[in-house]
């Protein structure tokens, strides 16, 4: 029997795969309009409002790294994040289906998400993606399920 803890992780990494599959397809089957997406950086005007804290959506961006403008490493990147999306997704069902397998199968996924990132953009492009950063604090959830898992 799974337990809910085990479930709730897959049912999150489901979505997550889910979103970054269909993201992956956009991005390759439309790469000249992401590509041609122009990074607009949040601007402010210089007053006495320059001592309030920032607000919320000020501070989400990563202002260092936008997407890339060549259209051939918008390609490259989103065949990456596809079979990183796939291969994650591909393990936590097998997890979900309680097969210890598709913990090593999720962690492949992971290893492959980070190389093919970084041999493709360098290690700058890991700043605007987040999915392997989270797919590390999974890993050590999902670790501390392997024993439900047969």
């Amino acid at each position: 029997m799974r337990s809910q803890f085990l479930t709730l992780l897959c049912i999150l990494t489901f979505l997550s795969c889910a979103w970054g599959l269909a993201d992956a397809v956009v991005s390759y089957f439309q790469t000249s309009a992401v590509s041609e997406t122009p990074y607009v950086a949040g601007q402010r005007k210089k007053s006495d409002t320059d001592k309030e804290p920032k607000k919320y959506f000020e501070d989400r961006s990563s202002g260092d790294v936008p997407l890339p403008p060549d259209q051939v490493q918008v390609r490259l990147l989103s065949i990456a994040q596809f079979a990183y999306s796939l291969l994650t997704l591909i393990g936590a069902i097998l997890m979900f289906r309680l097969r210890r397998i598709g913990f090593w199968v999720y962690i492949a996924g992971i290893v492959t998400g980070f190389v093919l990132t970084v041999s493709l953009a360098g290690f700058g492009a890991l700043n605007t993606s987040f999915g392997v950063f989270f797919s590390l604090i999974f890993a050590g959830l999902y670790w501390t399920n392997i024993k439900e898992m047969s």
